[in-house]
């Protein structure tokens, strides 16, 4: 393939993918098991393409992608699920199970907190797909504990892989534009006071290296970095 995505080891096992082709814009995690890989995330509708070369690169194909987990519904995380379910149509798909029922297609997405985002988004239509497995907090997605992180949405949850601190916060924080913040942006969020709360809560887990869907990993002083971002949240 013509510049193919190279995914980025992060641990034993897990590898981030650009999902778009600015760095660190979005990133989404391939998880290695014995029986294949399981996805974290999809990107927007462009991001097929890139996860299925960072697949290639890794010397797999379709028939090893086993599992895709789903951090909440907005295009950014779930844009690219209908293509790769063209691609891997027996894939298994998962999600909390506020967000399984938008992404299905029972309940509408989940207002913004923000008049004027509401007003551009009114009419947004997600590439809905059924979610074949719902979990909640405490399951494990390959090895990762979910942890419920609403605020930026209801069902929004982050993952912890216990026995080496990794942390993928999904939109719990993100560096857009300049700095780390609480929910990505408060206006993303559907709850902002709620958003904070989880941030909070987060900070309570013990977790040494962070990935963020949107932004640089952290790794030396991750726990100080996240801190200070809690601590300059205005909501």
């Amino acid at each position: 393939m013509a510049n193919p995505t190279t995914p980025e080891p992060v641990a034993p096992g897990v590898y981030r993918v650009d999902a778009f082709a600015i760095p660190n814009a979005i990133s989404v995690l391939l998880l290695e098991n014995d029986d294949g890989w399981t996805l974290m995330d999809t990107g927007v509708k462009g991001s097929v393409r890139r996860i299925q070369e960072a697949l290639d690169a890794l010397g797999s194909g379709p028939d090893d992608l086993k599992r895709i987990f789903l951090t909440h519904h907005h295009d950014d995380h779930v844009g690219g699920l209908r293509g790769l379910l063209e691609w891997v149509p027996g894939a298994e798909v998962g999600a909390s199970a506020h967000e399984a029922e938008v992404i299905s297609g029972r309940r509408r997405i989940d207002p913004s907190s923000n008049a004027a985002i509401r007003y551009m988004t009114r009419n947004t239509e997600l590439p809905m797909a059924p979610v074949t497995k719902v979990l909640r907090e405490g399951d494990f997605v390959s090895g990762f504990r979910i942890i419920a992180t609403p605020g930026h949405t209801l069902g929004h949850v982050s993952l912890l892989r216990d026995e080496d601190g990794l942390l993928f916060t999904a939109d719990a924080f993100g560096y857009l534009p300049r700095k780390i913040r609480v929910g990505v942006v408060k206006a993303f969020c559907t709850n902002p006071k709620e958003a904070r709360r989880s941030a909070e809560k987060l900070l309570a887990e013990d977790f040494a290296t962070v990935v963020m869907t949107h932004g640089p990993m952290l790794r030396a002083g991750a726990k100080r970095t996240l801190r200070e971002a809690v601590a300059r949240c205005r909501y």
